[in-house]
């Protein structure tokens, strides 16, 4: 059986106890003979937002400090601080000022929408149940809530997001002003005043660990630091009539599989296979090793970063696709025969081998990282797609294979918070 302390009460001082001197107030700074064993900082901000965004109405006008200078939406991150303040042109016969957070998720697949609240609060900053008269100005400091109620899951508040190729699938958030008056004669309905701005909300996020630089080889890195690779396997397989072996295919990616969009995505692609399979991919050898060099024209090979939008709406899921980023691949030696540093088992008598060094990269307008909810996900997947230009002539069957990674918003750094 569990047993409960109890609750802690302070005895009263007796004449002959003498009682300690309270605890000292909590302090950052080392006292003699202390020493700090880990410390975590967040990195510094590389730029100040000293820039105020403000909305004017004919009856109210919002204030925003602490936003980027020129900026036309307000932008808050993870936990974000919202500062500034209203005024009003008239504080008469008011009843009630209110600040409003509102966040959304709207989905919509066949002419149906489905509309999820995400953040719904609201504060009050003047009643006339006040003694005080309403001022005319009015500040206000609240903050991003971190997480919402997904069902009964909790999880991390979406950032703003839209989804460019098909707008069926949208988070917005809202910061809205809302002045009320008293009655109007022979009407049952207040009369109030409504300003409301669309905000940005956009949570930085990072890698756990670091990655190798994109400018580090591949062949050497793979020797020294096999760690750093993750190996994704596929196939492509062939018509049972040619006979002929499937080409194994071996993607090597950065093993961390967390990415920032700012950040090049080195890669390493080999395929393997008997040489009456790999002469699908080769033009002719290179007569003094023996060795292939690349097709220009049978097989197309592609390795890009694609994008899924899913959508489900009751139990219908629906998805759109988008390509953020072409892989550029360079045609690379392969490690001699006797060199198995980076495979699973050695290479087989008669099996040949084709490697490629490759870069992955976001265009530059994806700002939002991955992220999932309910009835809105974002999933980010590197693709290696294998296919025949002429599908009826070639033997070999075209190969789409899908490995699901995550995006993030920031580069990992040492002396930063992983969110």
């Amino acid at each position: 059986m569990e047993s409960i302390p109890p609750s802690y009460t302070p005895s009263p001082p007796s004449p002959s106890y003498s009682p300690s001197p309270p605890s000292p107030s909590y302090s950052t700074q080392l006292l003699p003979g202390e020493q700090t064993v880990e410390e975590t900082r967040r990195q510094a901000l590389q730029t100040q937002n000293t820039g105020v965004f403000r909305r004017i109405t004919d009856n109210i006008t919002l204030v925003l400090r602490d936003q980027r200078p020129g900026s036309i939406k307000p932008v808050y991150g993870r936990n974000g601080l919202v500062r500034g303040h209203i005024s009003l042109r008239s504080s008469e016969g008011l009843t009630e000022v209110t600040l409003k957070l509102e966040g959304h998720l709207r989905v919509e697949t066949s002419g149906t929408t489905i509309t999820t609240s995400v953040v719904s609060d609201s504060y009050p900053l003047w009643s006339s149940s006040s003694t005080e008269p309403c001022p005319k100005t009015l500040p206000f400091t609240i903050f991003f809530p971190s997480a919402f109620m997904d069902g009964c899951q909790s999880r991390p508040l979406p950032p703003s997001f839209e989804d460019k190729l098909a707008t069926a699938g949208t988070c917005s958030y809202t910061l809205s002003v809302i002045v009320s008056r008293p009655r109007r004669f022979l009407s049952s309905f207040r009369s109030s005043d409504s300003l409301v701005v669309p905000v940005c909300y956009h949570p930085c996020s990072r890698p756990h660990t670091p990655m190798l630089p994109s400018d580090a080889p591949f062949m050497a890195t793979v020797k020294s630091s096999p760690e750093e690779w993750h190996q994704v396997l596929s196939s492509m397989n062939a018509t049972k009539s040619s006979g002929l072996t499937p080409v194994q295919c071996l993607l090597f990616i950065p093993s961390v599989q967390v990415y920032p969009l700012s950040e090049t995505i080195p890669f390493h692609l080999q395929l393997r296979a008997p040489s009456s399979s790999l002469a699908q991919f080769i033009e002719k050898s290179v007569p003094d090793r023996g060795l292939p060099v690349p097709l220009s024209g049978e097989i197309s090979i592609r390795v890009y970063l694609l994008r899924q939008v899913v959508r489900k709406v009751f139990e219908e899921q629906r998805s759109s696709s988008r390509i953020l980023g072409e892989g550029k691949l360079t045609y690379s030696a392969p490690l001699p025969e006797n060199h198995h540093s980076y495979r699973n088992v050695p290479l087989g008598e008669g099996i040949d081998c084709l490697d490629w060094d490759g870069e992955l990269r976001c265009t530059e307008d994806v700002t939002v990282a991955s992220f999932t909810t309910s009835v809105l996900s974002v999933r980010d997947f590197i693709v290696l797609s294998l296919e025949p230009l002429q599908p009826i002539n070639c033997p070999l069957l075209a190969s789409k294979h899908y490995h699901p990674i995550r995006l993030v918003t920031d580069p990992w750094s040492e002396h930063a918070v992983t969110w």
